[in-house]
């Protein structure tokens, strides 16, 4: 029988409003307490750089040799913007703004700061408790995500990271360890940040030096299958250790658009979109999809995968999807291929000095997408545009343009709610300014807050509230109708 529903009509209630951080871009606190080295405590600000590339993607051994004796470079992410000491003030203005959730992660280097010692440390784990115990206080409700380009760079230099599969007993047992002491803190947990994001992100998220393997797409994708073994034995303990748990894995959307209707451009969007897809099919539908072990045979690529993994991913998939979403782009077969880094702007968008596109038509598409692909709740991890926002004289920043942005998009996500697909969290990208991920720049500003730091770490600290902090204030208290 045919179940007829009431149209819905907007986001639902009890729906959770909030931001995104890491803790690599915004806790600081280098070396404090016990804290180790990460991979990202040794990604270096570099002035005059090509903002539309990274420089610290694919990394290899000589180069981060060079990097770690040079001592006249420029560390942002070991300051951040001191949310280690400051949180409570952050969180207060983050309450103010009625955020119902937070997401944030766990520095792997404060709880191991190796990766590889028999115990954790206990002053690493107090501070997360005295964080999280804030944000009940406030009544914001944590989103932790257990990795997020925060693993030591011990692991990095001595395992080569998530190539080697040692790391999914060291992730394991760090994960564990969270999922134990926060019982009861944390409900909502992300076992790895975009995991798919290898073509932009691949050192932060894997900590493979390229110059190490013999095929480097073969290494990538083998650590990748290492974090679809350890993603299964962390969701696998968190059941064992509390009901309550929602265990998440993330994707960062990177849909892509033919460039136009020649069948070339189709095919060539149509293939690539799978490969994309190929990460989270994987872990909803417990085996590898025939059209990636085609891609890979077509690569030369062979993955060393035990017996027991294919049965530990399929029963163990996650409880709901996380999204980032930011631009998208599109492929032109005449000048694309099937490299992952390989796309074609999109003449039709707008785009900020990055190069990002404003497409938020795209985000309905791709949450629609997820939703119909996998039927399993949707979250929004990130969202959001950055910009050199400008602070005047009377404390004000006038970022319209943010707003708009922001607007577009919400938007387009509630079309989406109306459409059927089940969302429960939106957490835009950034609450606050902090230290860029791919540039390491203070410069591209994301928050409702302007934090008073620049590209060199100077500056007074203090927070100011922009435009976009009443506005996004309007839009969480009408739970989303006032735009």
């Amino acid at each position: 029988m045919i179940k007829v529903r009431e149209c819905i009509k907007g986001f639902p209630q009890g729906f959770l409003w909030g931001g995104a951080s890491a803790a690599n871009q915004c806790e600081g606190a280098f070396g404090v307490d016990g804290k180790g080295l990460s991979l990202t405590d040794l990604h270096p600000y570099t002035k005059n750089l090509d903002r539309t590339k990274l420089d610290f993607n694919h990394m290899t051994k000589k180069r981060l040799e060079e990097i770690m004796a040079d001592e006249n470079l420029w560390f942002p992410k070991r300051q951040g913007v001191n949310f280690y000491y400051r949180y409570k003030e952050y969180l207060a203005l983050l309450a103010e703004m009625g955020f119902s959730t937070f997401r944030l992660s766990i520095s792997w280097t404060r709880i191991f700061p190796m990766g590889d010692e028999a115990e954790p440390n206990e002053a690493g784990l107090r501070f997360y408790d005295a964080l999280f115990d804030e944000m009940k206080r406030l009544n914001i409700e944590p989103i932790v995500t257990i990795s997020h380009y925060d693993m030591p760079i011990h692991l990095s230099l001595k395992y080569n990271g998530w190539y080697d599969r040692k790391c999914i007993d060291f992730f394991t047992k760090y994960a564990k360890v969270l999922l134990e002491r926060y019982k009861g803190k944390v409900k909502y947990w992300i076992v790895i940040n975009q995991i798919n994001l290898i073509q932009y992100e691949c050192y932060g998220s894997l900590g493979i030096l390229s110059d190490t393997v013999q095929n480097y797409p073969q290494a990538q994708f083998q650590a990748i299958h290492h974090q679809f073994v350890a993603c299964a034995k962390v969701i696998e303990a968190a059941r064992s250790i509390s009901p309550d748990y929602h265990m998440g894995t993330m994707i960062a959307d990177c849909t892509l658009y033919p460039y136009s209707c020649k069948p070339e451009d189709v095919t060539l969007a149509l293939k690539r979109n799978r490969m994309q897809y190929f990460f989270t099919d994987v872990q909803f539908r417990g085996e590898y999809p025939m059209y990636a072990l085609q891609y890979f045979e077509k690569e030369g690529i062979q993955l060393a995968v035990q017996l027991e993994d294919e049965a530990l991913i399929g029963k163990y998939a996650p409880d709901f999807l996380c999204i980032s979403y930011y631009y998208s782009y599109c492929l032109d077969a005449s000048k694309n291929t099937m490299d992952a880094a390989s796309t074609t702007k999109n003449p039709y968008l707008e785009a900020n000095e990055w190069g990002w596109s404003i497409n938020p038509a795209g985000l309905y598409s791709s949450v629609s997408q997820y939703w119909d692909r996998y039927q399993v709740p949707l979250m929004i991890g990130e969202n959001g545009f950055g910009y050199v926002d400008v602070l005047e004289k009377d404390g004000s920043v006038h970022d319209d343009y943010r707003i708009h942005y922001l607007r577009g998009h919400i938007e387009a996500l509630k079309q989406a709610v109306c459409d059927g697909a089940e969302l429960f969290a939106y957490c835009s990208w950034a609450p606050f300014d902090m230290i860029s991920a791919g540039t390491s720049e203070m410069s591209k500003r994301y928050g409702y807050i302007y934090v008073d730091y620049d590209d060199l770490g100077n500056g007074s600290g203090k927070l100011y509230k922009k435009d976009s902090f009443a506005w996004y204030q309007k839009v969480i208290r009408s739970n989303g109708e006032i735009l």
